[in-house]
């Protein structure tokens, strides 16, 4: 018993020696784990505050007790080394040198910055949804995206569907698929395909597809923001339930942005695509998302969202906006 005890005091005193070391310029000193670096931000887990983004231009020295991957700005291929404290910089224990911190590009880089792998990602929520326009009322919305990034491409698939039935009767029913696939050019410029199918009663849409492409601009991707906005031509086509089919090309856009506030995982987000219609009856279609995701615990997260949907020539008798008030729980990986 006695050894157990004086076994566990010296695991716990031993704790802080085999923690990676971070030290600002004034002084202070954050012990914890290196998570990764992507542009002037570093993620760090810490015992006591949990994981943390710290700026990058306010570290003076870091020290890891076990290798981390790391690129140079020089354009270095990704390698793995110790860090120690040196005077303005670091020392690269295996390779004996020193390295400013200002020529550190990433640490244990992303799929996205290494250029190996792909990393996946994705998110499903189940929403209590407040439905104003073509119908109304309280009912259930469950929302799902799967997504995938490497350096040169990266595509997203999601789908949404709510459903409601009153006395055993369909009131409401809708869904939509959405997918696209991006391939970067550069940096900043890609180009990609996108499409689209969707059922809603209410609208008297039994079937819209989309099917288009163009090109686009990656303007923020750091590890709090980011922001797209991709341009190009679609073709969109149109079965009615009960109207007159359509089908014609259009100008669509799209885009996509979120920013996480402070050092908080709190995200705010807002997505719109849009279609202006090229022949007969000029007409714009506009969807959007707007809201917010809260961390709750672990991979469950809350969540906030207006969802607008407006038509500028919906089908006859039809109201040419939508609207969705969601509250949800969520789980992402």
């Amino acid at each position: 018993m006695v050894r157990t005890v004086i076994a566990s005091i010296l695991l716990l005193l031993a704790l802080p020696s085999a923690a990676d070391v971070i030290t600002f310029h004034n002084g202070d000193r954050l012990s914890g784990r290196v998570l990764h670096k992507h542009g002037d931000t570093l993620v760090f887990e810490s015992a006591h505050a949990g994981t943390v983004r710290v700026a990058w231009p306010d570290i003076a020295a870091i020290e890891t007790r076990e290798p981390v991957r790391l690129m140079l700005r020089d354009g270095t291929a990704v390698f793995s080394d110790r860090l120690e404290h040196a005077a303005d910089g670091v020392r690269l224990a295996d390779a004996g040198r020193h390295v400013g911190l200002a020529d550190i590009a990433h640490v244990n880089p992303g799929p996205e910055q290494s250029g190996i792998g792909v990393a996946y990602g994705g998110r499903a929520s189940l929403s209590a949804a407040d439905v104003r326009g073509n119908s109304s009322g309280q009912r259930l919305y469950a929302e799902a995206e799967f997504t995938a990034r490497a350096r040169d491409y990266r595509y997203a698939l999601a789908g949404k569907a709510e459903r409601q039935r009153d006395a055993g009767i369909e009131t409401a029913s809708n869904w939509r698929a959405d997918g696209n696939y991006d391939w970067f050019v550069n940096q900043r410029l890609f180009r990609y395909l996108r499409g689209s199918l969707e059922h809603d009663r209410p609208k008297d849409v039994d079937l819209r597809s989309t099917l288009g492409g163009g090109y686009g601009l990656q303007l923020v991707d750091s590890e709090r923001s980011s922001l797209s906005l991709r341009g190009g031509l679609d073709y969109i086509t149109v079965e009615r339930i009960a109207g007159s089919n359509e089908d014609y090309p259009a100008l669509g856009w799209g885009l996509r942005a979120s920013h996480r506030l402070g050092q908080s995982d709190i995200e705010l987000f807002h997505d719109q695509d849009g279609f202006l219609q090229l022949s007969g009856d000029s007409g714009v279609i506009l969807r959007s998302r707007t809201g917010l995701r809260a961390p709750l615990a672990g991979r469950l997260n809350a969540s906030l969202q207006l969802n607008l949907d407006w038509e500028e020539n919906p089908a006859p008798g039809r109201k040419a906006t939508d609207s969705r008030l969601l509250v949800g729980l969520g789980y992402a990986w």
